[in-house]
């Protein structure tokens, strides 16, 4: 029969029964003290008694283990502690799972889930916030803030269980990492303050103020619309961690600029993107639109110069009227300026259309002024004889032509069987192709099969054929072997340097020779002489060349007259004194006759320049008229008939030419203003294959 109550000892040791009541009294208490003298009294039996209750007797008696409870609540073992922003929280914040008498629950795995209670910055919490508890505690390794702010908490919740909150605790700046523009810069005036005040901040990586920064910080242009620039006090140093640009300005009006911002160490930063707006000021300076360029001596100064009327900011007045007067400034020939020197202002720009100076020279400069405005000078520029280097840029070949762009570039066109374009190939062209070799020309010449070209530095250059020594490179070989027609020559498909050493002012290729004039005016003939067009007194030699009188290098002209230009044409050359007498020498085309040193013109014309054709002759006078003579079965003379001439005929149209070449049974020129005009047969450069015995201006807009 079962037991009704176990005794105590088992009582004691069963967890399935309510935990046994503690004794009252403590050793030293009343009631201890009772029960002992009752024991003295008598008591021993009582106590026998009782012990023998249990089946272990008194011996056998004890107190069990405390038992954890159920999880009830989670508790911050670790608190957060003070950090920089962005920096991670150390030591690892750490959570426990608690029951209800604040025992860990080490069997806990609850999920705890971490946020920010205090957010006295609104800052955000980053890291892994969420994490099973393990032993009954979630460590949190991860954790960051990234605002700067004193008195911030975290919470910690678990489901069905009661959450905690953490001691207050504190995030500090990080250390300079990068530039914000925290004040933007506005649209403003072209040239006035850009207000407010631009401001820029240091900051730390998360964003947060480094207010002891004292960083120096320069801001400049970004995107750039309009060439602007940017005026005012562009560096400045940071107080409290903030830069002020208080005097900033643009000068130009323009739609989208941004600025930059850069600082010794820090990540730069690009401002919004702002306008500046035109708001013109009171006239007050006048300012070159449009410079004065190189032009022949005496000629027009082409494009026409213009200045402006501008304000104190480079704005174009445009409701100014002003009269401006220009003059010389820098004057390296004594040069006087002439044509229409004071010009009223029109839309605020006065345009001098007619300018001239008489003198060459390198160097001149204009000097515009008026009336209660500051004054302005011009960039440099030259002025060129019309007879020397620089006057011949376009020259028409016997199937073909060349010229040099105002930029010194040659270009050439035409047939190309002997590498006469100077492009590196032996391919033809409709169109202007660039002379190869990076030259820098200020004369160009084309003829037969070959072409020639003086640089701006006065050396000569040579490329085409070179059977007859036409290249005078002292040669009769190469650099290249050009086949044309089934038939093998020697050639150059670029330019090459003429031999000796000379300073030419302008060199010319003719049919099968060359010939130039130095610096100092003498003429110098190289290549084929076989009709005495070397014009050094001979025609048998002074070398042999595939059989026939030849020079490789070149020989000086007979005669001891002083050039100002010649030009090779077919067996002949012509040439023009310093003095404006025009001579020739070489086969005479009426007579059949040679003439082995020069003899002079008929007619007792002045020219300026001149130029030999295949078997005529045109040149220009000082004043720009242009007289040709010679053959004229396709209108090459250019006087409205086919009718030959021994002596010079105007050309008709009553045009100012600057220059003037022959070709074979055509002639072109350019006029003054850099326009060129052709006439005789077809290749004219208009478009057309027909025939004009009178000039027609050459299509493409180009200015020679």
């Amino acid at each position: 029969m079962a037991q009704r109550n176990p005794p105590r000892a088992q009582q004691q040791n069963d967890p399935s029964l309510p935990p046994r009541r503690p004794w009252a009294g403590g050793a030293g208490s009343t009631e201890r003290r009772r029960r002992q003298g009752g024991l003295a009294r008598g008591g021993f039996w009582l106590g026998v008694a009782l012990c023998g209750v249990a089946f272990g007797g008194c011996a056998k008696s004890s107190v069990g283990p405390a038992q954890t409870g159920p999880a009830a609540k989670v508790v911050f073992t670790v608190q957060p502690s003070n950090a920089v922003a962005g920096a991670v929280n150390t030591p690892a914040v750490q959570v426990a799972v608690q029951d209800a008498q604040g025992n860990t629950v080490t069997t806990a795995t609850t999920s705890i889930t971490l946020a920010i209670g205090t957010n006295p910055a609104s800052g955000t919490l980053a890291g892994t916030k969420t994490v099973a508890a393990a032993s009954g505690v979630a460590t949190f390794s991860t954790l960051s803030l990234n605002m700067v702010g004193t008195g911030y908490t975290l919470t910690a919740t678990a489901t069905g269980l009661t959450g905690a909150t953490s001691n207050a605790f504190n995030i500090g700046v990080g250390a300079a990492a990068k530039l914000v523009f925290t004040v933007q810069p506005s649209t403003a005036a072209a040239g006035a303050a850009n207000s407010p005040a631009m401001q820029v901040a240091v900051q730390d990586a998360q964003g947060n103020p480094v207010t002891t920064a004292t960083t120096s910080i320069t801001l400049a242009i970004g995107t750039n619309p309009a060439s602007g620039t940017l005026a005012g006090t562009t560096t400045v140093a940071a107080v409290n961690g903030v830069a002020t640009f208080a005097n900033l300005s643009i000068n130009n009006p323009g739609t989208g600029y941004t600025l930059t911002a850069s600082a010794t160490g820090l990540m730069g930063a690009t401002s919004n993107a702002f306008n500046i707006t035109l708001s013109v000021g009171p006239a007050a300076k006048l300012v070159f639109t449009a410079q004065p360029s190189t032009a022949a001596a005496g000629a027009a100064i082409t494009p026409a110069v213009q200045v402006a009327v501008q304000d104190a900011q480079g704005n174009s007045v445009t409701t100014a009227t002003t009269s401006i007067t220009v003059a010389i400034g820098t004057n390296p020939a004594s040069g006087t300026l002439s044509g229409t020197t004071t010009v009223a202002a029109v839309n605020g720009v006065a345009t001098f259309a007619n300018l001239n100076i008489n003198n060459p020279g390198t160097g001149y400069t204009l000097t515009a002024s008026a009336t209660n405005l500051t004054g302005a000078s011009s960039s440099g520029f030259n002025l060129t004889a019309p007879i020397t280097a620089g006057s011949l840029r376009l020259s028409v070949a016997v199937y073909g032509a060349c010229g040099v762009t105002t930029g010194g570039a040659a270009y050439c066109w035409g047939p190309n069987g002997y590498g006469e374009l100077g492009n590196g190939t032996t391919t033809s062209s409709a169109i202007p192709v660039a002379v190869s070799g990076g030259l820098s020309f200020a004369t160009v010449s084309a003829n037969f099969e070959s072409t020639c070209g003086v640089t701006t530095g006065g050396a000569a250059y040579c490329w085409g054929v070179n059977q007859q020594g036409e290249l005078g490179n002292g040669s009769t070989t190469g650099p290249q072997t050009c086949v044309n027609i089934g038939e093998s020559y020697p050639c150059s498909l670029t330019p090459v340097a003429v031999s000796g050493g000379l300073s030419f002012a302008t060199v010319s290729a003719g049919y099968l020779h060359a010939c130039g004039v130095t610096t100092g005016g003498a003429a110098y003939c190289w290549g084929y002489n076989y009709d005495g067009e070397l014009g050094n007194g001979s025609n048998t030699g002074p070398q042999v060349c595939a059989y026939e009188p030849c020079s490789t290098t070149p020989v000086a002209v007979s005669g001891g007259l002083s050039f100002a230009t010649v030009s090779a044409g077919g067996g002949f050359t012509c040439g023009v004194t310093t003095g404006g007498a025009a001579y020739c020498w070489g086969i005479d085309g009426f007579s059949f006759t040679d003439n082995l040193t020069p003899v002079p013109v008929s007619g007792g014309l002045t020219f300026a320049a001149l130029n030999a054709g295949n078997d005529h002759t045109c040149a220009v006078t000082p004043s720009g008229a242009a007289y040709c003579w010679g053959n004229n079965y396709a209108g090459e003379l250019g006087d409205g008939s086919t009718t030959a001439s021994a002596t010079p005929v105007a050309v008709s149209g009553g045009l100012s030419f600057a220059n003037v070449s022959a070709g074979l049974g055509s002639s072109c020129g350019v006029t003054t203003g850099g326009a060129a005009y052709c006439w005789g047969g077809g290749g004219l450069g208009n478009g057309s294959t027909s025939y004009s015995l009178t000039p027609v201006a050459v299509s493409g807009g180009l200015s020679f």
